[in-house]
């Protein structure tokens, strides 16, 4: 028997009040039927806190979706709060996933009365589905609860890629001024897990981009992006996300060459240091050019030593066998 999901937005009344009822509401069972209405779809708009930022019409969950509505209704309503109760600049323009970007004055002319605090993507399948008017229950909240609302929902369903959810936490952060144990809480989940989900908004935006879109990049994960965080230069990041997909790596193979570019980054930093240094110190930053040279070429920890008269030592370190058999090949069998 699977372990049921607990936690998830415990003690969330003591943010935003009456938030119970409001997740309360995405169970039909639990909702009072004299408390729903049903609106016109084009009445309503989505939320402009959603912490899930990508939606597309070919999403295959989605046209599912779409399917169901269309052949048994929208069982489950939408949460929404009246427009009138929001401040004019979080009234957001109509959605342009459908119609393409418009101004705010159009909003009024267009009849939209309702903002979707949960259930953002039950709509757009409901529109895609052909309704024309859809079950709602209505809240009256503030712009930021609606941020908190939408991340508990998204969460739950887990429905946000990484780099969404660590954006939504930031936002709860900032926004609201909780500290990273206070957020845990809030979301039900550990605070490791909230500091480690913001670490990666460190990452380059081009491999945070690989998170965003993994259907794009399907060898690429959270666990990879994960070795990567650390890595100073962005282009040593994006250079070893193109490796990790070309060659196919695993996670374990993605921290080992990690590790491999960190070290690299130390020693030509130290490099760096050495050679802004004068006089004396010239000739050790030759020493140091050159194991860069090495490690760059073999991608490996290198040591080198040498004398006044020429003679010294060359080593090369390795952390397992794999490795020994890339310098091996390298190096002796270059043939193979």
């Amino acid at each position: 028997m699977a372990k049921p999901k607990f936690g998830l937005g415990r003690g969330l009344d003591a943010l935003i009040s009456g938030a119970s009822e409001v997740m309360s509401a995405q169970q039909p069972s639990r909702v009072d039927e004299r408390n729903i209405l049903e609106v016109p779809v084009e009445d309503i708009i989505p939320n402009p806190r959603q912490p899930r930022k990508v939606f597309t019409d070919n999403d295959p969950r989605l046209l599912e979706l779409s399917a169901s509505i269309k052949e048994y209704g929208l069982l489950q309503p939408l949460v929404v709060t009246r427009l009138d109760h929001l401040p004019v600049e979080d009234t957001p323009g109509s959605d342009d996933w459908f119609n393409g970007p418009s101004d705010k004055s159009s909003d009024s002319a267009n009849g939209i009365k309702y903002q979707i605090i949960a259930g953002e993507r039950r709509w757009r399948a409901s529109r895609l589905a052909g309704l024309t008017r859809v079950p709602v229950v209505i809240k009256e909240v503030t712009p930021l609860e609606m941020l908190a609302l939408a991340l508990i929902e998204n969460v739950q369903r887990e429905d946000l890629n990484p780099i969404e959810e660590a954006l939504a936490y930031q936002a709860l952060i900032s926004e609201f001024g909780l500290t990273q144990e206070q957020v845990a809480k809030q979301v039900g989940k550990d605070r490791s897990t909230i500091t480690n989900s913001l670490r990666l908004l460190q990452l380059a935006p081009k491999v945070r981009e690989a998170l965003i879109n993994p259907h794009e990049y399907p060898n690429f994960t959270e666990g990879h992006a994960r070795a990567l965080i650390g890595i100073t230069r962005e282009e040593d990041q994006v250079a070893a996300m193109g490796k990790i997909i070309a060659l196919r790596l695993n996670v374990r193979q993605a921290e080992e060459l990690a590790a491999r570019i960190k070290a690299a980054e130390r020693a030509d930093a130290a490099a760096e240091e050495v050679l802004a240094q004068p006089g004396p110190a010239r000739r050790s930053a030759e020493i140091e050019e050159l194991e860069t040279q090495f490690r760059n070429a073999l991608t490996v920890k290198v040591d080198l030593k040498y004398n006044n008269k020429g003679k010294g030592t060359l080593v090369l370190h390795f952390n397992s066998q794999e490795e020994l058999e890339r310098l091996y090949n390298h190096l002796v069998n270059r043939e193979a």
